[in-house]
């Protein structure tokens, strides 16, 4: 090969290599991520898990045991027993998260001794002292289940996170029951993986901010065994750890039903 046909190649393929680049997008990234890792592709799991909830220190510890259920084509379930401290052990919370239907969220306390949907006003308030609101507890599995009807996937530039190149997906609702305005998805480039998501509020304003900081691969999905959730306004932050995940495990569906918030434990 001549050192002419050998510059021509060359440029060609480097033209080639970043045109490929150039025609990623958004939802292929996000399509590429469960292909590799699984992140919402799993049909039910039951996990445990510590949150611990912080302004400048410590403030709140809680235990629980939660069962989820997802279909990427229609709902997601979520069933919580919380297991600590004495004061909210026995709580029970169930929100039923209907594709194309508002939610409900049903709490069932000791004290009350009755099962009370939550009002739609309060959805939005915070999760048992957490820095994560009722509406936000799916918030990661299913917003990387909408299809381009129910959001609008946009590739941003990469960009760095602590040192690792990330893509950047920005994913914005149409259907206005959400509260917030824009999320922002970051992917390492080379792993695949969901490092970091932030959340807009509707006047654009960064709002929460979602870390990951270790995953463990579980029965084919990734899992982020901890995580840091940040409320950026409010310069308060909750961490998750998760332990005992179990997947596809055929979790019965009255798991998720008002039934079984109603009697109680």
């Amino acid at each position: 090969m001549t050192k002419i046909h050998a510059t021509v190649l060359t440029v060609a393929l480097t033209w080639w290599g970043a045109g490929s680049a150039r025609a990623l997008t958004g939802r292929e990234v996000i399509d590429t991520a469960q292909q590799k890792n699984g992140l919402a592709t799993w049909r039910d799991r039951i996990l445990d898990t510590t949150m611990e909830s912080y302004t400048t220190t410590l403030q709140r510890t809680r235990e629980a045991t939660i069962t989820e259920q997802t279909d990427p084509r229609g709902e997601h379930r979520t069933f919580m027993e919380f297991t600590g401290p004495a004061d909210v052990a026995g709580s029970l919370f169930l929100h039923l998260s209907p594709r194309g239907e508002k939610d409900q969220q049903w709490v069932w306390t000791p004290v009350t001794r009755k099962a009370r949907r939550l009002a739609d006003a309060a959805r939005d308030e915070n999760f048992f002292g957490t820095d994560l609101s009722y509406r936000d507890l799916e918030l990661v599995v299913r917003i990387q289940q909408w299809n381009d009807g129910e959001a609008t996937a946009t590739l941003e530039p990469d960009a760095d996170l602590d040192g690792k190149p990330c893509h950047v997906v920005a994913l914005v609702p149409k259907n206005e029951e959400f509260p917030y305005s824009r999320y922002r998805l970051w992917f390492g480039t080379g792993d695949f993986l969901l490092w970091q998501v932030e959340v807009h509020d509707l006047e654009g304003r960064l709002f929460k901010r979602m870390r990951m900081g270790r995953y463990e691969r579980i029965q084919e999905h990734a899992t982020a065994a901890d995580s840091d959730v940040i409320n950026v306004q409010y310069g308060t932050h909750t961490t998750f750890k998760i332990r005992n995940v179990r997947y596809d495990t055929s979790v019965p569906d009255d798991t998720f039903s008002v039934s079984n918030v109603q009697k109680g434990r």
